[in-house]
């Protein structure tokens, strides 16, 4: 796995490179501002870049989205030193491929790593579930609008009936790529099964308010 990391506190990225490096990690560069970082994403073309969130001038955000729009194939991951619910559905809403707070251990990070690259929801689930918890009851399909493309397609598979291998079929990957999908839908709608999922929207969702993509 290739890496770019990304963080205003030189030794903070100098040990965590070091440390990722030693557990035989390709650090291919190591970045102080978003700046630095969206320029080595685009030499390099990284399977993953660790990027911090919050810098002296503000956010990563804006960054973010440009490397997500210029650099698909490369995950970003953000870092971050307040593991935030919210900071976490902005991270997601920009393109992010997971949040990782500072306090984990580097074994912890580089696991995350792998399942961002392995196209995984990177955030600990007890911290996705807070969320993407619905800011009222008047508004259960308030987690729709943070669904990735690929999870909308395994929605439509699932209000379809389809089963774990016809979605796999569906979308082109390996069956257990495709469960995957599957509960990371499950997880971002707050069910616990794919019968929930379809009832969720069965009793909330219409015409007005169901996307164009989900009904298609």
């Amino acid at each position: 796995m290739r890496i770019v990391l990304c963080d205003d506190h030189r030794l903070l990225v100098e040990a965590l490179g070091a440390s990722l490096a030693a557990r035989g990690y390709d650090v291919v560069a190591m970045a102080l501002t978003p700046e630095e970082a969206l320029a080595a994403v685009a030499e390099h073309a990284p399977d993953v870049c660790l990027l911090d969130l919050n810098f002296p001038d503000g956010t990563s955000l804006g960054t973010l989205r440009v490397m997500a729009e210029a650099q698909p194939a490369t995950k970003v991951v953000v870092f971050s030193a307040t593991a935030d619910p919210q900071a976490v559905v902005g991270a997601l809403s920009a393109g992010a491929a997971g949040f990782l707070a500072k306090s984990m251990s580097v074994d912890a990070i580089a696991a995350m790593l792998e399942r961002a690259v392995d196209g995984q929801v990177a955030v600990e689930a007890g911290l996705l579930q807070r969320a993407f918890l619905p800011p009222s009851t008047h508004d259960p399909l308030w987690s729709l609008r943070f669904l990735t493309d690929r999870e909308w397609d395994v929605l439509r598979c699932i209000t379809r009936g389809q089963t774990t291998q016809q979605i796999a079929r569906q979308l082109g990957v390996r069956t257990s790529t495709a469960r995957t999908h599957v509960q990371n839908l499950l997880t971002k709608l707050g069910v616990h099964s794919r019968l929930e999922a379809a009832a969720l929207l069965a009793d909330h969702g219409s015409a007005e308010i169901w996307p164009a993509r989900l009904r298609s």
